[in-house]
């Protein structure tokens, strides 16, 4: 019996069915992933961690939203079901993802972009640290620099509102980050990951698709080069997969999105002037990168350059062809798509994720350089001394030009929050409430009673502004221009019984210089003074007069 026993043990060890039931006891696998956390795990969660160093997030979630933050959160405030309609410009995913992150009335949904900020410098660590560096060392110095490089651009520690920039950043190094990965390590599971991340990602970001189209073609053309038959057919079908794919995505939910983005005139400024000969379209691109220069927090031209060139060359030589391939056609991607008036160019918002790469590859070239420098001084103390140097020059670097926006406050104050707020504490029940047009999102978040409807309209590239049709006594402006201005307060003087002392309270944010002309010139007109109430731009009419003061 002992004998058999011991058979049938060998016999359960042999063929997996004791190892398979270990598996199973309660905490092993556990245990197993933990033994799995090694210390460059650990500091990648510190690198990832290091924004809720860099930025004040005490001040993200407490900051009342402003104009381009308040018709992304307001979406939160109409059934799921409209969220197609609501999101205008917005990816949709975003959207939904704010909708998760929204505790009640408060700015608790900036924690998305933070969120996404942190998994750019995840994903510009594993793009760096994965090209092919001959020793570990140069893997986590490279992977550092990078992570480093993205939590300290000045462009991302501007990303403190409620819009899908840092998750811009993020696909764009992650898509890259696959690419590479599959040069490393080619698989037709590589290439599915690496479709899923283009057509799924421009549910969050629109960038994807851009990316997306410079990765798989650089795959193609590279395989194409190589005359790598095989792999050439894999890329073409799987590209083909993924322009369905994306197609599918963008007639869904971006194509409204493309259409407002379009509408806007404020974007105007922003496209290359083809129609006007190539000196005025070379010279508007050199302005525009000009403009950007600080937010790259490289320092100056002569230096810059040069170390994104050799973090290209880095790149290349470390047997990525593709990768680098698709990072240096993105630059004229976006020139090119700006002169077609698909996408502005020069924006720092819209640029935000260019700036991240740019700069992920200039720290690539700095830990290129330094891989040089240990190279041509033949290993031993020395050549680590001046690759330390070297590194510790460049962290030197990118903290210096992050410091004046470390901890900042950029988002633009424009108050609706507390207008909204007191409003609702000393307005008396037939107190009529006058909302201006671009308050009208924030408003919708911030007030505290009844559910907000939409009113469509073609005035803003939105497609609708936010009203309360059980609340009559709150009427929202129509427009910003003279006639609209007009009408909103004719509406609201209508809803004032003649000889009571009802008010109008005046909430009003994000006033253009021609709109404040406009609000000037009608309340003269009806012989009405806005009174200021507080100090978050609220103010007060009281159309009774004196005797109601």
């Amino acid at each position: 019996m002992v004998v058999m026993a011991e058979q049938v043990a060998r016999f359960r060890t042999a063929t997996g069915e004791a190892p398979a039931q270990a598996a199973t006891r309660p905490g092993t696998r556990l245990r197993a992933r933990l033994r799995r956390f090694t210390p460059e795990h650990l500091l990648v969660l510190v690198l990832s961690l290091g924004v809720l160093a860099v930025h004040d997030v005490g001040y993200m979630l407490s900051q009342p939203f402003w104009n381009d933050e308040a018709w992304v959160a307001v979406t939160t405030r109409f059934p799921l079901s409209q969220l197609p309609e609501t999101t205008s410009s917005t990816p949709i995913g975003w959207s939904f993802l704010v909708r998760l992150f929204t505790f009640g009335a408060s700015e608790s949904s900036r924690i998305v972009p933070l969120a996404f900020a942190g998994l750019a410098v995840a994903a510009a660590y594993w793009l760096a640290r994965g090209l092919g560096w001959r020793g570990r060392a140069d893997q986590v110095v490279a992977g550092t620099l990078a992570g480093l490089a993205v939590l300290l651009v000045p462009a991302m520690l501007l990303r403190d509102d409620l819009k899908q920039y840092t998750a811009d950043a993020f696909f764009a190094l992650l898509i890259l980050a696959l690419t590479s990965r599959l040069e490393r390590t080619w698989s037709r599971r590589g290439l599915a990951a690496l479709s899923v991340a283009v057509w799924g990602g421009m549910l969050f970001s629109d960038v994807a698709a851009f990316t997306g189209v410079a990765a798989i073609g650089a795959l193609f053309l590279v395989q194409l080069a190589r005359r790598a038959w095989g792999r050439l057919a894999e890329v073409t079908a799987s590209g083909a997969v993924t322009a369905v794919l994306m197609l599918a995505v963008y007639e869904a939910f971006d194509a409204r999105a493309a259409d407002a983005l379009g509408a806007s005139t404020f974007w105007d400024g922003y496209y290359v002037p083809l129609g006007q000969g190539v000196h005025a379209s070379w010279a508007f691109i050199t302005k525009m990168l000009g403009h950007l220069r600080v937010d790259f927090g490289l320092g100056p031209v002569w230096l810059a350059l040069p170390l994104v060139i050799v973090g290209l060359v880095a790149i290349f030589r470390l047997g990525r062809p593709a990768t680098a391939l698709a990072i240096v056609v993105l630059l004229p991607e976006m020139i090119v798509l700006s002169a077609l008036k698909v996408y502005p160019f020069g924006d720092l918002r819209t640029s935000t994720w260019l700036i991240a790469v740019t700069v992920t590859v200039a720290a690539i070239g700095v830990a290129g350089i330094c891989t040089l420098a240990r190279q041509w001084l033949r290993g031993g103390a020395l050549a680590w001394v001046a690759a330390v140097i070297v590194a510790a020059a460049a962290v030197a670097g990118f903290s210096a030009a992050a410091a004046p926006y470390v901890r900042g406050h950029p988002i633009p104050n424009e108050d609706v929050r507390d207008q909204a707020d007191y409003v609702a504490k000393h307005a008396a029940a037939d107190d009529v409430i006058l909302v201006n047009l671009n308050s009208n999102w924030g408003f919708a978040y911030y007030w505290p009673y009844g559910q907000p409807a939409r009113r469509l309209t073609t005035v803003v590239r939105q497609g609708y502004v936010a009203y309360f049709p059980d609340q009559p006594r709150i009427v929202v402006a129509p427009n910003r221009n003279l006639a609209g201005v007009s009408t909103a307060l004719h509406e609201a003087l209508s809803r004032i019984r003649p000889g009571s002392c009802e008010r109008i309270w005046l909430i009003r944010s994000h006033v253009i210089p021609s709109e404040a002309a406009a609000w000037k010139v009608v309340l003269a007109a009806a012989h009405l003074t806005a009174v200021p109430v507080g100090n978050h731009g609220l103010s007060v009419l009281q159309p009774g007069g004196r005797s109601c003061g």
